[in-house]
């Protein structure tokens, strides 16, 4: 029997990351025209109307969209194949999902679904975009989606305790997971990829069994501070559901895993 699968990945590389946060926008804007003439800066920028802006939503280095892409090239080459697209509104996650669909061959069939509820914790207001910027700079966002969180108001998030952080985690993965494990008995089950953030993935993992855990609270935070370190960009989790036990088992002996390594 097919079963539904569930793809949790933490955005490639960030740009300010491969810049060590050493560049400023007066370097890299001349006149306000985009000028890539470091190695690491991506070819193509969305368009912003504040250069700063760039600071504090950073978008994806050159080689981490490079890398995001070959991500894509093997999932097609194991026929892991996505057909829901879940993003955070965090411009390095929505170049991250376009790439890994750019790499499959299907830009233009998969619609990216962007939710502020996928966006890791902040402490101070971001200047995050609306759907209808990202699909106005040509990429392919489902504007007909209805998010659990609208994508560009950071204020929505700004402040949460962690058992609110916690809340909202849970709540998107269980309304993303529900429809998928009625679909047990379909030829083809579908498989979702979710695009979020380093402190994101293990507890979007862990939210899939939460049911099971009696001291769900403690299991969260010793999870949330055990695993951090161990999700670096590409980073992810791949589980499928199994009907049979009403569980979500992780394919930790994926054959094929350990061939992209290297993105990590």
């Amino acid at each position: 029997m097919n079963k539904p699968r569930i793809i949790i990945m933490r955005h490639s590389e960030r740009l300010d990351f491969a810049l060590s946060n050493s560049i400023q926008p007066s370097e890299v804007f001349i006149n306000g025209v985009y000028s890539p003439n470091r190695k690491y800066l991506p070819t193509v920028l969305p368009q912003s109307k504040n250069l700063r802006e760039y600071l504090l939503d950073t978008p994806l280095s050159k080689h981490g969209k490079a890398h995001a892409y070959l991500t894509g090239e093997f999932f097609r080459s194991v026929g892991l194949i996505p057909n829901l697209i879940y993003t955070s509104p965090a411009m390095r996650c929505i170049q991250t999902a376009d790439s890994v669909l750019a790499g499959l061959g299907l830009r233009e069939r998969g619609a990216l679904k962007i939710d502020l509820a996928l966006h890791e914790p902040i402490r101070k207001e971001l200047p995050l975009k609306s759907a209808n910027f990202y699909s106005s700079t040509g990429f392919h966002i489902d504007l007909n989606y209805h998010p659990v969180l609208p994508s560009n108001d950071s204020r929505i998030i700004l402040g949460e305790t962690r058992l609110q952080y916690y809340g909202r985690i849970y709540f998107i993965i269980k309304r993303i997971i529900r429809k998928l494990t009625n679909q047990t008995l379909q030829s083809s089950p579908s498989t979702v990829l979710i695009v979020t953030h380093r402190s994101c993935v293990p507890l979007l993992a862990a939210m899939l069994n939460l049911d099971s855990i009696d001291d769900k609270i403690n299991y969260l935070h010793k999870l949330e501070s055990d695993k951090r370190d161990e999700i670096n960009f590409l980073s992810m989790i791949i589980a499928e559901y199994d009907a049979s036990i009403g569980l979500w088992t992780f394919l930790s002996d994926f054959p094929q895993i350990g061939r992209i390594k290297h993105f990590d």
